[in-house]
């Protein structure tokens, strides 16, 4: 018979070891989801807010929207000014790089937050933890990379972690929400989501038994957390900015990402089978508890509603996933292979697990390094977007002004941030209704888009050359000043002095047509 003191040393060691293998399972999983998440500029939006970011570094947060020739609707919302600002930082710091390492990152924070967002009651093992983060790490590799979409990603994550510190008791985890919110307010519009999942735990989840009134002080950190959101340029104001965002019909038509998923593309594919996956676990494992089951549904709602919301029901269901996935093994999978009794858990043994997480460390290295350098930057850029049409076009036509499609001009708006050269970029909260109309009319060829191009001053163009206002513009009799092949876009003109067009119709590339 062992001695209690033996016993005692022998389940501190068992404990010790079952956290170092729990450890290890989340920082390999870690590692798959940050190569995952590190990705280039994909994301149009990012010129213009980088171009915001330099400007309100110089001359602060500007009164009137400031780059577009078009008037802007509705008054200019600076919301966002500390993203912006920390953008521009990062960048002039380090480059494209930098900032893609530091957005990786924080979806990585966001990701195991999210896992360890579990009740210490709820006993889920490291594997079914890495499972989840590196299946949410499939989901968000559409919707992450440098954008701010990724810092409601982590206020999510951190919103949901405190909330199940909070259920373990430990109430004073709440306190650190208010700094939260100060900040996310600041950078992006979804913090309101955050204050809508805090509520739904006030409303849905029993207090603490151990700590009497511990509702109340969920109430009272959510209460201060929607107070201190109010600290940002727009002021009180800022929750009508984000409810005029969220129903403004002319953004929903305008914007992909305010859009439905388009389940016809690969992304939306993973959703749907996301989706699917955590309805059978909750089935089969007893089902959520009511915050869960009400909170995901939501989500969920809100994804269907606008695409840009699914890093956000990704995030949510990474602990389900995990708690349910675990459940579910162990009630219906595990009695089959071990019998009546489960077999004892088995531990990864540390050598063994060191000298697996520096092979994958060096492997990550690897993939991201080469991703991070100035030259793939560049690469990337040159071929994702008009750099060279762009220099082409500021060096002959000074101060003109440029029509291009709408995900392209967020890029002049950095390219060109002074002269109000630029047509459209995808600000159409602050633009209106009117100014996508006039930008749909000549993206969409309407009756009147010849009418829109010239009352509206615009002979210049530079645009994909396969686009159709390519080929339209060409018919009108615009000719090709320059073609870059490394973007496959055009420099067109309706004044002389380009190559003529053939008449069989336009020729990719152009025939003659300079290198851009």
């Amino acid at each position: 018979m062992k001695r209690p003191d033996l016993l005692l040393i022998a389940g501190a060691d068992q404990e010790r070891r079952a956290t170092a293998t729990r450890f290890a399972w989340i920082a390999a999983a870690a590692i798959v989801v940050l190569v995952l998440t590190v990705q280039p500029f994909s994301d149009a939006n990012v010129w213009w807010h980088l171009a915001l970011g330099r400007l309100i570094t110089t001359s602060g947060i500007p009164a009137h929207e400031p780059f577009s020739f078009l008037p802007a609707a509705h008054a200019w919302v600076g919301q966002q000014w500390l993203y912006e600002v920390t953008l521009a930082g990062l960048v002039g710091a380090g480059g494209a790089g930098l900032v893609s390492l530091v957005m990786g990152l924080a979806a990585v924070a966001a990701v195991v937050l999210a896992a360890l967002a579990i009740p210490r009651s709820v006993r889920v093992t490291g594997p079914w933890l890495a499972v989840s983060m590196v299946i949410t790490g499939v989901v968000l590799h559409s919707v992450v990379g440098v954008t701010s979409a990724v810092i409601s990603v982590l206020g999510v994550a951190v919103v949901l972690f405190v909330i199940s510190r909070w259920r373990d008791g430990r109430t004073s985890a709440v306190w650190g929400l208010p700094a939260l919110f100060l900040l996310w307010a600041n950078m992006d519009a979804g913090f309101a989501a955050g204050l809508l999942i805090l509520l739904a735990a006030v409303l849905l989840i029993p207090g603490a038994p151990s700590h009497a009134g511990s509702r109340r002080q969920l109430a009272l950190a959510l209460g201060i957390s929607a107070i201190a959101a109010l600290a940002n340029p727009v002021g009180p104001g800022i929750y009508a900015s984000v409810l005029s965002g969220v129903f403004d019909p002319g953004v929903a038509q305008s914007l992909a990402g305010f859009g439905s998923p388009n389940f016809h593309e690969w992304w939306a594919r993973l959703f749907e089978g996301e989706v699917l996956l955590v309805i059978v676990l909750w089935t089969v494992s007893g089902g959520p508890d009511r915050f869960s089951a009400i909170t995901g549904f939501g989500l969920l709602i809100a994804t269907l509603f606008a695409q840009e919301n699914l890093g956000l029901f990704a995030v949510f269901v990474t602990p389900q996933l995990a708690v349910h996935g675990s459940r579910a093994w162990t009630l219906h999978v595990a009695p089959r292979l071990h019998g009546p009794e489960q077999a004892a858990t088995r531990h990864l043994h540390p050598v063994a697990t060191g000298i697996a997480l520096l092979a994958m460390t060096a492997a990550m290295a690897v993939a991201l390094v080469p991703r991070l350098s100035a030259s793939a930057a560049a690469t990337y850029q040159a071929s994702t977007y008009p750099e060279a049409p762009a220099t082409y076009a500021g060096h002959n036509f000074p101060g003109q002004r440029l029509y291009t499609i709408d995900t392209w001009g967020g890029y002049l708006a950095y390219r060109f941030p002074s002269g109000r050269i630029v047509f459209l970029y995808d600000e159409p909260a602050v633009f209106g209704s009117n100014a996508l109309q006039l930008y749909d009319a000549i993206d969409l060829l309407d009756p009147n888009w010849v009418h829109v191009l010239t009352t509206e001053n615009i002979h210049h163009a530079i645009i994909p050359a396969d686009a159709r206002e390519a080929a339209a513009l060409h018919v009108l009799g615009w000719t090709v000043n320059c073609y870059d092949p490394t973007s496959r876009s055009l420099v067109m003109s309706s004044s002389p002095g380009g190559i003529a067009p053939p008449g069989s119709g336009l020729v990719i590339p152009p025939p003659g047509a300079p290198d851009c």
